[in-house]
């Protein structure tokens, strides 16, 4: 009886091993096995918005109205199966996943999913197309172009903060603050901010996923993306996954 149960133990034993080495399927190998894979293609290219076109129908299927809206913003799917969107100031990120169908779902399995047909997808341009009720989008992308360290050398004077707090299932608060100060990146990879009369500086540079990186290598090194940074305006955001928080800082130019 016992040799029975040794041979038991050591089967079921090698049996969870073998399991365990078993590599369970990613949005990566779903993507690889799906009609919208090509190995040509970049597919965690970070994409600028262009527009987006509304088409509102009616009930016989016709199209009652069509506008056009040009939000700022980008849309980036990441290699560990993550994504992050911005539009119009407004911070999202969650999980991808590519469906049987060959369709983009974003936030599969929760009250955020929704899916979307690839309409075009190449180097140079992507084209989402998403149905939500009688209205139908179409969400078109150029490729993302990267901040240039002379666009930032700057002083920027804080406007607000958009503070957001989120749980798995998507956020469950956001108000804003409105510290006093600024914030100056200087041509010698220096930078110096107050914010309501409290002084910080340090370093700062540009990574090679175009954020914005201070105090690298430090305990308070932490790396912004940059949102939208034109002449007169500088739009930085933050996540904060320790105190699930993020943190949208908009300044305008000294």
């Amino acid at each position: 009886m016992r040799k029975l149960f040794t041979f038991f133990t050591i089967v079921i034993g090698a049996a969870t091993v073998f399991s365990s080495c078993i590599k369970e399927p990613t949005a990566i190998d779903d993507l690889k096995k799906s009609c919208l894979y090509d190995d040509k293609v970049d597919y965690f290219n970070k994409w600028a918005n262009t527009f987006t076109e509304i088409d509102t129908y009616n009930a016989a299927g016709v199209v009652e109205s069509r506008v056009f809206i040009h939000p700022i913003g980008y849309f980036q799917l990441n290699s560990n199966a993550t994504y992050n969107v911005l539009s119009d100031n407004v911070p999202l990120s969650g999980k991808w996943d590519i469906t049987d169908s060959c369709q983009l779902v974003l936030d599969p399995g929760i009250t955020l999913e929704r899916k979307f047909e690839v309409v075009k997808l190449t180097n140079d341009s992507l084209t989402l197309r998403r149905k939500d009720g009688n209205k139908l989008y179409t969400q078109h992308y150029a490729p993302y172009k990267c901040p240039t360290l002379a666009q930032l050398q700057k002083r920027w004077d804080n406007t607000y903060t958009t503070i957001e707090n989120y749980t798995p299932t998507g956020i469950i608060g956001r108000y804003d603050i409105f510290p006093n100060g600024f914030f100056q990146l200087n041509a010698d990879a220096s930078y110096y901010r107050v914010s309501d009369g409290v002084p910080l500086d340090g370093t700062w540079s540009i990574t090679d996923g175009c954020q914005l990186l201070l105090d690298k290598g430090t305990s308070l090194e932490r790396s912004f993306q940059v949102q939208k940074v034109t002449a007169d305006s500088l739009t930085i955001w933050r996540k904060d996954q320790p105190t699930q928080t993020n943190y949208l800082q908009n300044y305008v130019k000294h």
